[in-house]
C-alpha cells in the first residue's frame, strides 16, 4: 500500500531490472527463479481493504498500472524489491523460490493484474505460465486462492468478476474470512472496472506490453538479500517501507505526481514546481509542527490549511466543492480541478498557494517574525473579551463555536485544527480569507483593523447569504467582495453580503465622517452582544447632535445589564409594540423581548431591521428609553411611571408591563406572544413561535392570574400547569379548580365561568360569591370603556379566585 510508482528508474547497482514475467526467464544471483511465495511473516495483502485510504492508494496504483499499459503510455518503474532466492523442496524437488522481504502489496497486485488480462487472452486458458507459480505462506487458503485464480476462466460481462469467482464450486466458504483473499478479490473487482467496457485489441495489446520479454511496460528492480543473514536491526529498516503511509504521504505523492505530469506547468514555472515540493517537507512543514496534535505529527494539521486553501481557490474560480468530502478526498478532487492538466489556471493556482502558505514564514508582530509571530498577530487583531470596550483588538463573537479547542483567538491555529469540522463555518472561512487576503496585499495593520471590523459586521449579518450549498453557492462572489473590503473599496460594490447591513455600514461611515468623535462610540456598541455590528435600531443621522448618541450609546450598556425580562416591560412603557406577524386568526403573533441573558441571540436577532422595514419598529422606544435613563430614572421606574398613570390604557402591554410572571422570567419562553384582536385580552406564549399542536403553550392572562392570588399548584387541576394548553391560539384555555372542576376563562370582558359544580354543597358556595361579584350567566364583568378595561382584571380576578379558593371550590 505505500509503494509509490516512479517514471525513471532507480539505479541499478547489484539489482536486476525486471518485470513479474521476465523474472521467471531470467537468472537472479546465478540461479533461475521457478516460483514466487510471500513469507510467512509478512502480513496480509492490503491494497484490497475497503477503508477510504486503501480505497485512494488502491485507485491510484491501479490508474498508473493501467496508464503504462496504454499504447501510448509511458513505462513505469515501481522501485526496488528486495528479496532471497531459496531453494526450496517440493515433492522431492529443489524449487528455486523468491521470497520477498519487501513488495509484497506491489507483487501481489502484479501477479492479479497478469490474472486479469491472461483471462481475456484465449491462448492463456490452454498452457500454464511461469508466473503462475504465485503463492501465499501466510494462510493456506490464500495459497489456494492465487492456485484457484490460475486455473478458471471468468465470465467477463457487467457483473463483478468477485461475484463469479464466488460462485464457482471450488471456490471454498472459509475464503470468505480470508484478508487476503478478500482483498484480491477488491482489486480484481477495480480492474473489471477499469477495463470491463474496452475492446478485445486493447485488451490484447495492455497484454501484450505487460509480458513483453524485452520492453515490458512495468518493472521493478529485483535487489537479492539473504533473508537468513538478515539481522533484525537490518530488516526493520528494510521494511519499514512498509509501514502504511498516512493519508497526507500519500495525498503529497498524489500531488507532486500530479505537478510534475501537467507539461503547462512544468513549462510555464519549472522552478515553481520543484520548490512546492521542497518546501511542503521542509518549511510548510515546520509552520505546522507548533500546532501538532496528540499524535504528534503534523498531518491533520496541514491537511486541513490546505483544504482552506483549495476550497477558497476553487469558490473565486466557480469550480465546485464537495463540502461534504472528507479531508483527503476533497483535497484530491480540488488539487486535480485546480492543478491538473485540465485547469487552465494551474500556474496561477500553484503560485497562489504557495504565497498563502510562505505569507506565514514572513509574517512580524510583537517583535517577532515568521512562525513565532503568528499567535501574537491574532493577539492583535482579534479578542474574545466580552467586557472590552476599546476598538482594537476586535472582538469576534463567533469565536465561542470554537468550543474548548484551544486555539484562543489563533485563526491559523483554529483552521489547522477544526477546519472541515462542526465547529468550524463558512463564516470562518470568510474571515480568515480577508486576514490571508490583507497579509499577502501587505496591508498596513491599522488599515487591517478598520477592514476587519467592516467584515466582521458584515459577516455577523449575513446568515443567510453566506452559503455554499446547491441550491445557492455566494461564496464565489463573498469571497471577491472580501477581496474589496480588504482593499479598502467601496461599499456600494458589496451586493452579495446582507444589503440592510451595508447600507449601515454606510450610514455609519456618514455619521463618523461628520462627528470623528463619535468613532469609539459607534465601535463600542459595534462590539456589544446584543448589536454584533448592526446598528439599525439607532439613529445614525449627520444631523444629529453627536452629544445625544454619544449619551444613547452609553446608555445601551447600562439598560442591558438589567434583567432582560425588565427591559422588554420598559420598552413596552416606551411604546413598544414588539415586531408583529398577522396571522389568519385575527391574532398576531409578535416579539416583545425574551425574558433571561442566556437568550440573548433572540435578542440580537431583533435589534436587526428587516429587508422591508423603513424603520426599526423598537427605535422610538429604544431612543426614548435610553433617554430616560440619561435623566436618571431606572427601567424599573419607568415601568411605574406607566402603569401607575391614570391614562395609561389597561390592555395587554400593560398588562404584560405590569406583570413579571407574564414576561416569563421563570419559564421556558422565548418572548414571543400571539395577541387577540384589539386590546389584546387573549394571550398564548409559546414554546417557540407558534400556538399549534407541535407543543404546548402558556395562557399569559391565567398565569397572572394564578399568581396574584397565590393559587398553590395543590389547587389546579390542569396537568402539566402552566406550560398546558395545546392546540390553536383560537381554543379555549381555563384555569380549572381541582377540587370542584370549576374552569375560569379570560375573555374580551372579562372571567368567564363554566362547569359551575352541581354538588349541593359546592353549588350553595359558588351561588354564594358569584352574588358577592355580580356574576351573570358565568361572567364576571370587568368594567371597561369601549372595550378597554378601566380597571385591573387581574387584581379583581385575583380576589375572585381567592374567594372562591377560601369557599372550598
Amino acid at each position: 500500500m505505500t509503494d509509490t510508482p516512479m517514471t525513471t528508474p532507480p539505479a541499478q547497482g547489484d539489482g536486476t531490472l525486471t518485470s513479474l514475467a521476465q523474472l521467471f526467464s531470467r537468472p537472479i544471483n546465478g540461479t533461475q527463479v521457478q516460483a514466487i511465495e510471500i513469507p510467512l511473516f509478512q502480513r496480509d495483502y492490503a491494497q484490497g481493504r475497503k477503508n477510504e485510504q486503501a480505497r485512494q492508494v488502491r485507485e491510484r496504483f491501479i490508474a498508473d498500472l493501467c496508464a503504462a499499459l496504454d499504447s501510448d503510455g509511458k513505462s513505469l518503474h515501481l522501485d526496488f524489491v528486495f528479496g532471497d532466492v531459496v531453494n526450496k523442496e517440493d515433492g522431492g524437488k529443489q524449487i528455486p523460490t523468491l521470497y520477498p522481504l519487501d513488495g509484497q502489496q506491489r507483487l501481489t497486485t502484479l501477479f492479479l493484474l497478469h490474472c486479469y488480462l491472461a483471462w481475456h487472452q484465449p491462448q492463456s486458458s490452454a498452457s500454464a505460465q511461469p508466473w503462475h507459480a504465485f503463492q501465499y505462506a501466510t494462510r493456506p487458503g490464500a495459497r489456494a486462492f492465487c492456485q484457484f485464480l490460475t486455473q478458471c476462466r471468468p465470465r467477463m460481462d457487467a457483473q463483478p468478476v468477485s461475484a463469479w469467482l464466488c460462485d464457482q464450486a471450488n471456490y471454498l466458504p472459509t475464503w470468505k474470512h480470508d484478508p487476503t483473499i478478500q482483498g484480491m478479490l477488491v482489486v480484481l473487482d477495480a480492474l473489471h472496472r477499469h477495463y470491463q467496457d474496452q475492446p478485445s485489441e486493447l485488451l490484447h495489446a495492455a497484454w501484450l506490453r505487460l509480458t513483453d520479454p524485452v520492453n515490458p511496460a512495468i518493472r521493478f528492480l529485483l535487489l537479492p538479500v539473504a533473508a537468513q543473514k538478515l539481522d533484525n536491526t537490518l530488516y526493520v529498516k528494510m521494511n519499514s517501507r512498509g509501514r502504511p503511509l498516512t493519508g497526507f504521504e500519500n495525498f503529497k505523492a498524489d500531488l507532486e505526481a500530479l505537478l510534475h505530469k501537467n507539461p503547462a506547468l512544468l513549462e510555464a514555472d519549472g522552478a515553481a514546481v520543484k520548490a512546492f515540493s521542497h518546501k511542503i517537507d521542509t518549511d510548510w512543514a515546520d509552520l505546522f509542527w507548533p500546532y501538532r496534535g496528540d499524535n504528534h505529527l503534523i498531518d491533520e494539521e496541514c491537511v486541513r490549511y490546505l483544504r482552506f486553501l483549495f476550497e477558497v481557490r476553487a469558490w473565486k474560480q466557480g469550480l465546485s466543492v464537495q463540502t461534504s468530502l472528507g479531508d483527503l478526498s476533497a483535497l484530491s478532487v480540488l488539487s486535480k480541478a485546480l492543478l491538473g492538466n485540465q485547469a487552465s489556471a494551474a500556474h496561477d493556482n500553484l503560485d497562489w498557494i504557495a504565497r498563502a502558505l510562505d505569507v506565514w514564514l514572513t509574517v512580524q508582530s510583537a517583535g517577532l517574525s515568521g512562525p513565532q509571530a503568528i499567535a501574537p498577530l491574532f493577539t492583535s487583531l482579534f479578542t474574545r473579551d466580552t467586557e472590552s470596550i476599546a476598538s482594537t483588538p476586535l472582538r469576534i463573537f463567533n469565536f465561542r463555536d470554537f468550543g474548548d479547542a484551544p486555539v484562543g483567538v489563533n485563526m491559523f491555529h483554529a483552521c489547522c485544527r477544526l477546519y472541515g469540522t462542526r465547529p468550524w463555518s463558512l463564516a470562518h472561512t470568510v474571515l480568515l480569507y480577508g486576514v490571508l487576503h490583507g497579509l499577502m496585499q501587505g496591508t498596513p495593520l491599522a488599515d487591517m483593523h478598520h477592514r476587519l471590523r467592516i467584515l466582521r459586521n458584515l459577516i455577523e449579518a449575513s446568515r443567510s447569504e453566506i452559503r455554499a450549498d446547491s441550491t445557492r453557492n455566494n461564496m464565489p462572489a463573498l469571497l471577491a467582495e472580501v477581496e474589496t473590503i480588504m482593499a479598502g473599496g467601496p461599499l456600494h460594490a458589496v451586493e452579495t453580503f446582507n444589503q440592510v447591513q451595508v447600507r449601515n455600514e454606510q450610514a455609519k461611515q456618514a455619521l463618523v465622517g461628520a462627528h470623528p468623535t463619535l468613532h469609539e462610540s459607534v465601535c463600542q456598541l459595534e462590539d456589544h452582544e446584543l448589536l454584533r455590528g448592526g446598528l439599525t435600531v439607532f439613529d445614525l443621522s449627520p444631523a444629529q447632535d453627536p452629544r445625544a448618541f454619544a449619551s444613547r450609546a452609553r446608555q445601551f450598556f447600562t439598560l442591558f445589564k438589567h434583567p432582560y425580562h425588565q427591559v422588554s416591560a420598559a420598552l413596552l412603557a416606551k411604546g413598544h409594540t414588539g415586531r408583529s406577524r398577522q396571522r389568519s386568526s385575527g391574532h398576531r403573533l409578535t416579539y416583545i423581548g425574551a425574558p433571561r441573558q442566556r437568550q440573548a441571540g433572540l435578542w440580537e436577532n431583533h435589534w436587526r431591521i428587516r429587508y422591508n422595514e423603513a424603520i426599526h419598529p423598537s427605535a422610538a422606544a429604544l431612543q426614548g428609553l435610553l433617554d430616560d435613563l440619561a435623566f436618571g430614572q431606572t427601567p424599573q421606574a419607568v415601568i411605574d411611571t406607566f402603569v401607575q398613570a391614570p391614562s395609561t390604557p389597561k390592555d395587554w402591554r400593560y398588562y404584560i408591563a405590569k406583570y413579571e410572571v407574564m414576561r416569563g422570567a421563570s419559564l421556558d419562553f422565548a418572548g414571543n406572544y400571539v395577541l387577540g384582536p384589539g386590546p389584546g385580552y387573549a394571550i398564548c406564549m409559546p414554546l417557540s413561535d407558534s400556538c399549534d399542536n407541535r407543543s404546548n403553550h402558556h395562557d399569559a392572562y391565567l398565569l397572572a392570574l394564578a399568581n396574584e392570588a397565590g393559587l398553590p399548584t395543590s389547587d389546579i387541576g390542569n396537568h402539566g400547569w402552566p406550560r398546558c394548553f395545546p392546540g390553536h391560539e383560537t381554543n379555549e384555555r381555563h384555569l380549572i379548580l381541582r377540587r370542584s372542576g370549576l374552569k375560569i376563562r379570560c375573555v374580551e370582558n372579562g372571567w368567564a365561568l363554566s362547569d359551575i359544580p352541581s354538588e349541593p354543597a359546592l353549588r350553595n358556595a359558588f351561588d354564594t360569591v358569584a352574588s358577592k361579584y355580580a356574576i351573570q350567566d358565568g361572567l364576571f364583568a370587568v368594567p371597561q370603556t369601549q372595550g378597554i378595561d378601566i380597571e385591573d382584571r387581574i387584581i379583581l380576578g385575583a380576589q375572585l379566585l381567592h374567594e372562591l379558593i377560601e369557599a372550598g371550590l
